[in-house]
């Protein structure tokens, strides 16, 4: 329960359902050292712990969830991690349980290890009740076509926090002050893993350019992951060191995108992606590559850009951005929660859905 895309969602649904109604657990494949585990204690929930899956290690993993689920009832399992679901599910589903299968992403570009996870979670149709994802496309490429297109599916929007994700310029001073980055300085930014899927190395050739144009610009980056070092290294290679600051995992993101001016975001694939809703939110400018689905737009003036356009085409685009601010950026958030993006709208769904479960 580290801050990933889908741990963060799991967390915004825990703080705002009704927990006289619904306590969740949390089957995990690591405890003690995680962001969320303090938290989750705090709010009632109990965490249990089995290997971490590697496909390798089947009969061990196998043994693992066999004995929790022996051991331990609960009516409803919603699974989110998906290479062992079919493991985990088929075995929970055995033992009573009503289970769900939630989709976080759409299908990454096709290399070997995606072509393994591709084969390895086919079987996960067949071993739910019921199917959550982010998006369609999401539901398809998990899924496929006959449950998606059955009453099993249902598109669960990353709801987020709209009070807190609304614009601060309290937040907005705090942040950049902390930054030393004075108010009248180009702020970009970016919230992501640090890992391939996100790009952040082309993130960087564009600011690059960016700084061609906009010489005393800054560019911060949010979140760690397994590419860290080469994207220091390419920070160094590019000489803008002086103008890129990587703040690893923070849990004031919110007061972080009230200070940028625009949110860059070249994903190369996403089921819908958290960061960008909120940065949407916020009244950041945003910049999005088509690897983003459609779903994700709150504004009009979103951009959604094929990363196939190139760095250049990318910087002159942010760079417009940043010359044609929002008017009002506290009314973004009510454009969020209109787009049904709203945590207390998912969570109040989500309530009645494992209910519903509970009672069929």
């Amino acid at each position: 329960m580290n801050r990933g895309g889908a741990e963060t969602l799991v967390m915004n649904l825990y703080r705002s359902i009704d927990r006289s109604r619904i306590q969740f657990d949390f089957l995990v494949n690591e405890l003690g050292t995680c962001d969320y585990d303090k938290e989750i204690d705090e709010l009632g929930g109990k965490m249990f712990e089995v290997p971490r899956y590697n496909i390798a290690n089947y009969p061990v993993y196998r043994r693992a969830c066999q004995a929790f689920f022996s051991n331990h009832h609960h009516p409803v399992v919603h699974g989110h991690i998906g290479l062992p679901a079919p493991i985990y599910l088929s075995i929970a589903r055995r033992h009573g349980a009503a289970c769900i299968a939630h989709s976080h992403a759409q299908n990454y570009p096709l290399s070997p290890g995606e072509l393994v996870f591709r084969i390895a979670t086919h079987p996960t149709r067949r071993c739910a009740d019921r199917f959550l994802a982010c998006s369609v496309q999401a539901g398809l490429d998990r899924y496929g076509e006959e449950v998606v297109h059955s009453d099993r599916f249902h598109v669960l929007k990353n709801g987020i926090d709209i009070e807190r994700s609304r614009f601060s310029e309290q937040a907005r001073v705090s942040i950049r002050r902390e930054l030393g980055v004075d108010l009248q300085t180009p702020l970009f930014g970016h919230v992501g893993r640090m890992t391939h899927i996100k790009n952040q190395t082309f993130l960087l050739e564009v600011f690059a350019r960016i700084l061609n144009t906009l010489p005393s610009a800054q560019l911060v980056l949010v979140g760690r992951g397994e590419d860290e070092a080469d994207i220091r290294s390419r920070v160094a290679a590019l000489g803008i060191g002086d103008h890129v600051q990587l703040l690893g995992v923070r849990d004031d993101v919110p007061a972080i995108l009230s200070a940028l001016d625009v949110f860059i975001f070249p994903s190369l694939k996403e089921g819908l992606a958290n960061a960008t809703v909120e940065a949407q939110a916020s009244g950041a400018r945003c910049l999005l590559s088509t690897g983003v689905p459609e779903l994700a737009r709150i504004s009009p003036d979103t951009i959604f850009k094929p990363l196939d356009a190139g760095a250049e085409a990318w910087s002159a685009q942010a760079i417009d951005l940043y010359r044609h601010p929002a008017d009002n950026r506290v009314s973004a958030a009510l454009d969020a929660r209109a787009a049904g993006f709203d945590i207390a709208d998912s969570a109040a769904w989500l309530t009645d859905y494992y209910q519903m479960l509970i009672h069929t």
